[in-house]
């Protein structure tokens, strides 16, 4: 059985929650039906994604950083469907009910495969195009078109080759809803950096604080760097080792503390001046004294 209760806590306030619920004309009976039928189901939906996870990890002639499955959880279940008829006014959900919320959400069952570089896109890309072709019927097929979610201003590497949804939220990533053995799955496809962002930004904003401006600015800026990261290894990899070997002219006047010398070094300042205090039975402050030998040393 669901409780409200239970769903007040991933919205801003109970405010809140009763405002979207009131404004998607949804029956609170036909959600506490979705919601038992999908708990008494989750596992099935988590073991078929990992059936998935198996298949691409053997299939794939390439590997990637990371690739799990999760199921979606039986409460965000039902506060996504809220938000898309309370809040985004979708028509698909306007007539959701327990015999067809597996057919309007596809994304029940989730899969993350997580890469370095952003232009490892493209192979993830084709291949996962060429295992899932838009075929229904089949046993493995592409259910909707894939679509590459961007900020206004980045670096365009997709071209043409897919869809892309363009906004100021800083989130980024590749989505594809594919049905595997008839039950649909979303595959999302990002860098190691795109999903700190994502991460970050699910936990302290998306998504019922995106009117609070200092989220707004501290998640630009979060977003904003971690582009720059990407950007920065992307560089370095299309250089290859002939440019790092040619950049490194550059850096060769580069010093770089060695911490461990450092912290060993101390250590023997340390002893030395315990004993010497000991023998003197002088007090004598030694992390201070040390530091000041350090300090001294690397001048």
């Amino acid at each position: 059985m669901l409780h409200k209760e239970e769903l007040i806590e991933l919205y801003e306030s109970e405010e809140n929650f009763e405002k979207i619920f009131s404004q998607s004309g949804l029956k609170w009976d036909t959600l506490s039906s979705i919601y038992v039928d999908y708990s008494r189901r989750e596992q099935d939906f988590y073991k078929r994604g990992q059936e998935l996870v198996q298949y691409i990890t053997e299939e794939m002639p390439f590997k990637v950083k990371a690739i799990q499955a999760r199921a979606k959880d039986p409460k965000h279940l039902i506060e996504k469907i809220i938000r898309k008829r309370g809040i985004e006014r979708s028509y698909k959900y306007i007539d959701i009910n327990e015999n067809n919320y597996t057919e309007i959400v596809r994304d029940l069952t989730g899969i993350r495969m997580l890469v370095l570089s952003k232009e490892e896109w493209e192979i993830v890309h084709e291949w996962l195009c060429d295992k899932f072709q838009n075929t229904p019927g089949e046993e493995y097929s592409m259910a909707e078109p894939p679509q590459a979610y961007t900020r206004y201003g980045d670096r365009d590497i997709f071209k043409d080759k897919i869809k892309k949804d363009h906004s100021n939220k800083g989130y980024r990533s590749q989505h594809y809803i594919v049905k595997y053995k008839g039950n649909y799955c979303e595959i999302q496809v990002r860098t190691l950096a795109e999903e700190v962002y994502g991460e970050f930004d699910h936990t302290v904003k998306y998504p019922y604080r995106d009117h609070n401006n200092f989220l707004i600015r501290y998640t630009n800026m979060v977003s904003q760097f971690l582009a720059s990261v990407d950007e920065m290894i992307s560089t370095c990899l299309q250089l290859k080792e002939s440019g790092w070997d040619e950049c490194n002219q550059y850096y060769t006047g580069d010093e770089y503390v060695e911490w461990q010398k450092m912290l060993q070094h101390r250590e023997y300042v340390q002893n030395n001046i315990a004993a010497s205090a000991k023998s003197k039975k002088e007090k004598i402050n030694a992390q201070k004294y040390a530091m000041s030998a350090v300090l001294r040393k690397e001048q």
